[in-house]
Protein backbone atom coordinates (compact mmCIF):
# COMPACT_ATOMS: atom_id res chain seq x y z
CA UNK A 1 0.00 0.00 0.00
CA UNK A 2 1.47 3.24 -0.81
CA UNK A 3 1.08 5.97 1.58
CA UNK A 4 -0.49 9.62 0.50
CA UNK A 5 1.11 12.62 0.78
CA UNK A 6 -1.43 13.22 3.64
CA UNK A 7 -0.23 10.32 5.31
CA UNK A 8 2.81 10.80 5.23
CA UNK A 9 2.76 14.39 6.68
CA UNK A 10 0.35 12.51 9.75
CA UNK A 11 2.85 9.52 10.41
CA UNK A 12 2.51 6.48 11.69
CA UNK A 13 1.65 6.89 15.46
CA UNK A 14 -1.72 6.41 17.41
CA UNK A 15 -3.80 9.34 17.20
CA UNK A 16 -2.17 10.90 14.12
CA UNK A 17 -4.85 10.76 11.95
CA UNK A 18 -6.99 13.28 14.56
CA UNK A 19 -4.53 15.73 13.27
CA UNK A 20 -3.62 19.03 15.17
CA UNK A 21 -6.53 21.25 16.85
CA UNK A 22 -8.41 23.80 15.21
CA UNK A 23 -7.41 27.37 16.44
CA UNK A 24 -11.14 28.22 16.47
CA UNK A 25 -11.67 25.29 19.00
CA UNK A 26 -9.02 26.98 21.31
CA UNK A 27 -10.86 30.29 21.08
CA UNK A 28 -14.04 28.68 21.92
CA UNK A 29 -12.92 27.04 25.05
CA UNK A 30 -10.87 30.05 26.15
CA UNK A 31 -14.21 32.00 25.58
CA UNK A 32 -16.30 29.19 27.59
CA UNK A 33 -13.76 28.65 30.33
CA UNK A 34 -14.14 33.14 30.42
CA UNK A 35 -18.02 32.87 30.52
CA UNK A 36 -17.90 30.16 33.62
CA UNK A 37 -15.66 32.32 35.08
CA UNK A 38 -17.79 35.54 34.49
CA UNK A 39 -20.82 33.34 36.08
CA UNK A 40 -18.82 32.52 39.03
CA UNK A 41 -18.18 36.15 40.05
CA UNK A 42 -21.30 37.50 38.99
CA UNK A 43 -23.09 34.64 41.35
CA UNK A 44 -20.54 35.83 44.02
CA UNK A 45 -21.65 39.19 43.11
CA UNK A 46 -25.51 38.24 44.17
CA UNK A 47 -25.01 35.97 47.19
CA UNK A 48 -22.84 39.32 48.51
CA UNK A 49 -25.84 41.69 47.53
CA UNK A 50 -28.43 39.49 49.68
CA UNK A 51 -26.19 39.07 52.57
CA UNK A 52 -25.87 42.68 52.67
CA UNK A 53 -29.43 43.40 51.90
CA UNK A 54 -30.25 40.85 54.94
CA UNK A 55 -27.87 42.69 57.11
CA UNK A 56 -29.77 45.76 56.55
CA UNK A 57 -33.20 43.95 57.46
CA UNK A 58 -31.90 42.46 60.50
CA UNK A 59 -30.79 46.27 61.69
CA UNK A 60 -33.74 48.05 60.84
CA UNK A 61 -35.47 45.14 62.26
CA UNK A 62 -33.80 45.77 65.54
CA UNK A 63 -33.86 49.28 65.74
CA UNK A 64 -37.35 49.56 65.20
CA UNK A 65 -38.52 46.67 67.74
CA UNK A 66 -40.06 48.20 70.62
CA UNK A 67 -38.61 47.95 74.02
CA UNK A 68 -40.73 47.04 77.09
CA UNK A 69 -39.45 49.18 79.91
CA UNK A 70 -40.51 50.05 83.48
CA UNK A 71 -39.67 52.72 86.10
CA UNK A 72 -40.79 54.00 89.51
CA UNK A 73 -40.53 57.04 91.72
CA UNK A 74 -41.07 57.72 95.18
CA UNK A 75 -41.47 60.77 97.24
CA UNK A 76 -42.69 61.62 101.18
CA UNK A 77 -45.44 64.27 101.27
CA UNK A 78 -44.30 67.21 103.31
CA UNK A 79 -48.12 68.27 104.02
CA UNK A 80 -51.53 68.22 102.93
CA UNK A 81 -51.10 71.49 101.42
CA UNK A 82 -47.89 71.14 99.44
CA UNK A 83 -48.65 69.03 96.33
CA UNK A 84 -45.91 66.37 96.39
CA UNK A 85 -44.55 65.81 92.46
CA UNK A 86 -43.11 61.78 91.25
CA UNK A 87 -41.35 62.43 88.52
CA UNK A 88 -41.40 58.96 86.35
CA UNK A 89 -38.71 60.49 83.63
CA UNK A 90 -38.50 61.16 79.90
CA UNK A 91 -38.01 58.71 76.61
CA UNK A 92 -34.51 58.96 74.95
CA UNK A 93 -33.70 60.88 72.51
CA UNK A 94 -35.60 59.79 69.08
CA UNK A 95 -38.18 57.58 70.83
CA UNK A 96 -41.27 57.72 72.53
CA UNK A 97 -43.30 55.98 75.19
CA UNK A 98 -46.07 54.08 74.57
CA UNK A 99 -47.72 53.77 78.43
CA UNK A 100 -49.51 50.74 78.97
CA UNK A 101 -50.08 51.24 82.89
CA UNK A 102 -49.55 53.63 86.09
CA UNK A 103 -50.21 52.67 89.91
CA UNK A 104 -49.96 55.07 92.26
CA UNK A 105 -50.32 55.00 96.55
CA UNK A 106 -48.28 54.22 99.56
CA UNK A 107 -45.77 52.16 100.03
CA UNK A 108 -48.11 48.72 99.46
CA UNK A 109 -51.41 48.29 97.73
CA UNK A 110 -52.66 47.55 101.52
CA UNK A 111 -51.10 50.98 103.16
CA UNK A 112 -53.80 53.06 103.51
CA UNK A 113 -52.98 57.11 101.53
CA UNK A 114 -54.60 60.16 101.07
CA UNK A 115 -54.84 62.36 98.85
CA UNK A 116 -55.83 62.45 94.93
CA UNK A 117 -53.50 62.17 91.58
CA UNK A 118 -52.95 63.93 88.95
CA UNK A 119 -50.94 61.89 85.74
CA UNK A 120 -49.47 64.99 83.81
CA UNK A 121 -47.18 64.65 79.94
CA UNK A 122 -45.42 68.02 80.17
CA UNK A 123 -42.56 69.55 78.56
CA UNK A 124 -42.04 71.47 82.15
CA UNK A 125 -41.46 69.28 85.29
CA UNK A 126 -43.15 71.98 87.45
CA UNK A 127 -45.86 70.84 89.56
CA UNK A 128 -47.11 74.60 89.68
CA UNK A 129 -47.33 74.72 86.22
CA UNK A 130 -49.14 71.45 86.12
CA UNK A 131 -52.92 71.99 84.27
CA UNK A 132 -55.80 70.37 82.56
CA UNK A 133 -54.27 70.80 79.11
CA UNK A 134 -51.59 68.30 79.77
CA UNK A 135 -53.13 66.15 82.17
CA UNK A 136 -54.48 62.70 80.81
CA UNK A 137 -55.41 60.94 83.80
CA UNK A 138 -56.30 61.36 87.49
CA UNK A 139 -56.87 59.41 90.54
CA UNK A 140 -59.55 60.62 93.70
CA UNK A 141 -58.58 57.73 95.78
CA UNK A 142 -55.39 56.14 96.46
CA UNK A 143 -53.89 53.68 95.66
CA UNK A 144 -54.93 53.39 92.25
CA UNK A 145 -54.07 51.53 89.04
CA UNK A 146 -54.96 53.00 85.64
CA UNK A 147 -54.48 51.24 82.55
CA UNK A 148 -54.12 52.67 78.59
CA UNK A 149 -54.77 50.95 75.01
CA UNK A 150 -52.39 51.50 71.76
CA UNK A 151 -51.78 55.28 71.02
CA UNK A 152 -53.76 56.65 74.29
CA UNK A 153 -50.88 57.87 76.93
CA UNK A 154 -48.06 58.71 74.33
CA UNK A 155 -44.57 60.70 75.85
CA UNK A 156 -42.19 62.42 73.19
CA UNK A 157 -38.39 62.91 73.92
CA UNK A 158 -39.21 66.47 75.33
CA UNK A 159 -41.86 65.65 77.33
CA UNK A 160 -41.85 64.15 80.79
CA UNK A 161 -44.27 61.90 82.61
CA UNK A 162 -45.08 63.29 86.08
CA UNK A 163 -47.56 62.38 88.84
CA UNK A 164 -48.65 64.68 91.38
CA UNK A 165 -50.07 63.89 95.05
CA UNK A 166 -52.35 66.55 96.16
CA UNK A 167 -54.12 66.47 99.22
CA UNK A 168 -51.10 63.91 100.90
CA UNK A 169 -50.62 63.02 104.35
CA UNK A 170 -47.68 64.56 106.12
CA UNK A 171 -44.55 62.53 106.39
CA UNK A 172 -45.97 59.11 104.15
CA UNK A 173 -44.42 57.94 101.38
CA UNK A 174 -46.01 57.98 98.41
CA UNK A 175 -44.69 55.53 95.27
CA UNK A 176 -45.86 55.46 91.54
CA UNK A 177 -44.64 53.08 88.96
CA UNK A 178 -44.99 52.87 85.38
CA UNK A 179 -44.83 50.02 82.47
CA UNK A 180 -44.27 51.24 79.15
CA UNK A 181 -43.45 50.14 75.41
CA UNK A 182 -40.30 52.37 73.91
CA UNK A 183 -40.04 52.96 70.41
CA UNK A 184 -38.10 54.63 67.82
CA UNK A 185 -39.44 57.74 66.18
CA UNK A 186 -38.25 56.46 62.79
CA UNK A 187 -40.10 53.16 63.44
CA UNK A 188 -43.79 55.05 63.68
CA UNK A 189 -42.87 57.66 60.94
CA UNK A 190 -43.73 55.95 57.70
CA UNK A 191 -40.05 55.77 56.53
CA UNK A 192 -39.23 53.00 54.50
CA UNK A 193 -36.10 51.90 52.62
CA UNK A 194 -35.53 48.85 50.11
CA UNK A 195 -33.48 46.23 51.35
CA UNK A 196 -33.53 43.98 47.98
Amino acid sequence: MVDSPADRNQGSHIGAHEGEVPQDAEAKVASGIKLWADVGIKLGQSVDKAAASNDRLAQQIQKNTPVFYALAASGTCVGSTTPLMLTLGTPDQGTYWEVSSVAVGGTNYTVAAGGTAGLYVSAFANAATMETSVLHDYATSLPNVGFYGTRQLLVNDQETLILIINGGTASQVYVANAQMSVFNVAASMGRTATVA
